[in-house]
């Protein structure tokens, strides 16, 4: 059966989920809640916090997997439909972070090579990793977190001294609508919270397990948090224009002038856990696909999944703001439906094994 740890879940959440909301995501929380953006993305964190603690109390009151959940509420069809939902799901929300590393890495560390040939080397990891399953996963996100844990810290050191934190006043001055707004097509960067509902059943529920995660949860948002403020409090009226924040924020620094830009190597180290959290919507996309077709190997759908991927990325090269607008402003309720209704609703599936039920055999 394919395990993951509880502590490399806490790992993923403490060390991987914060990378990927210092890109792109704190200039359009800057454009739509300008000063206020803290207000928006606390409100984020909150919602998918909730989610969070919701499956991880189902984790404490099963040791179904959410397959198992399924098919034991609804039937076996029902359950793979489900899944198969999901699995278009994943792959959907992968598109996105996808462009925006893709820029992220061609614009920061100045590659002149074709976009192509110094990007597809992303989806030959992408298809190993998804090959490995959950347990690729966890042992990512073992190496990410002493990684990410000084590279984000030499980062928000340098930046730190340069931040006019008054920029962040007066408080509510933005309005209660635009930090609303702010929140809702923030919606894209906050799916992370339906990574425990496809654990459930992979890893072993201990003491206080909720705790944990809720815990490594809440040190990765403040995490965010804190590089949001120091961000606005560095650029002002002008964050919304600053993309690439995690490589625009330490780059005033005189700690170092001699040197050059000494931070861009704790943003090269940043990066690559970044790109290993983009595996994982492909690893649960295809994750899914296996439950669906019970006798299909990995590398088949994973193989496939990522050639969509790269296709995409080929074809939309020069469209990711109209991509991120298609996803942020027009498709906000999918992010909401699938993220944080349907969790919920997890919480109403029957927990206990039927006689039909029983004898079935779990993912592997």
């Amino acid at each position: 059966m394919d395990k993951i740890k509880l502590r490399q879940i806490c790992f993923l959440f403490a060390a991987m989920m914060p990378l990927t909301k210092l890109i792109v995501y704190p200039a359009m929380l800057a454009y739509h809640a300008k000063n206020d953006l803290l207000f928006s993305a606390s409100a984020n964190f909150l919602l998918e916090g909730t989610v969070i603690a919701a499956v991880m109390f189902l984790a404490s009151r099963t040791r179904l997997t959410f397959y198992d959940l399924l098919q034991n509420t609804f039937g076996k069809i029902a359950a793979k439909i489900v899944y198969g939902a999901f699995a278009l799901f994943f792959l959907f929300s992968a598109l996105l972070p996808l462009l925006e590393q893709k820029g992220f890495v061609l614009q920061v560390f100045y590659e002149n090579v074709p976009s192509f040939l110094s990007f597809a080397p992303f989806f030959a990891v992408c298809v190993f990793a998804c090959v490995k399953g959950f347990k690729g996963i966890g042992r990512a996100a073992d190496i990410a977190l002493p990684v990410t844990a000084v590279s984000l810290a030499v980062i928000l050191l340098l930046a730190f001294p340069e931040a006019e934190f008054s920029e962040l006043l007066p408080v509510g001055g933005a309005g209660v609508k635009n930090i609303f707004t702010g929140s809702l097509y923030g919606l894209n960067w906050f799916t992370d919270c339906l990574y425990p509902l496809f654990f459930l059943g992979h890893f072993e529920y201990e003491k206080h397990a909720a705790k944990k995660v809720l815990l490594s949860y809440a040190a990765g948002a403040a995490a965010v948090l804190l590089f949001l403020a120091v961000f606005y409090g560095i650029f002002g009226d002008i964050a919304l224009r600053q993309i690439n924040a995690l490589a625009q924020i330490s780059k005033y620094t005189t700690s170092f002038t001699s040197l050059g830009r000494i931070d861009l190597l704790f943003i090269f180290a940043a990066a690559l856990p970044l790109v290993f959290y983009l595996c994982v919507p492909v690893q649960m996309c295809v994750h899914c696909v296996k439950k669906v077709f019970e006798k299909c190997k990995p590398i088949i759908p994973a193989a496939i999944a990522n050639a969509m991927l790269l296709t995409a990325g080929v074809f939309l090269k020069y469209s990711f703001f109209e991509v991120q607008i298609l996803f942020t402003q027009k498709l906000w309720w999918v992010f909401a439906f699938f993220a944080y209704a349907a969790p919920f609703l997890c919480l109403f599936l029957r927990r206990k094994e039927s006689g039909r039920f029983e004898g079935v055999k779990r993912d592997e």
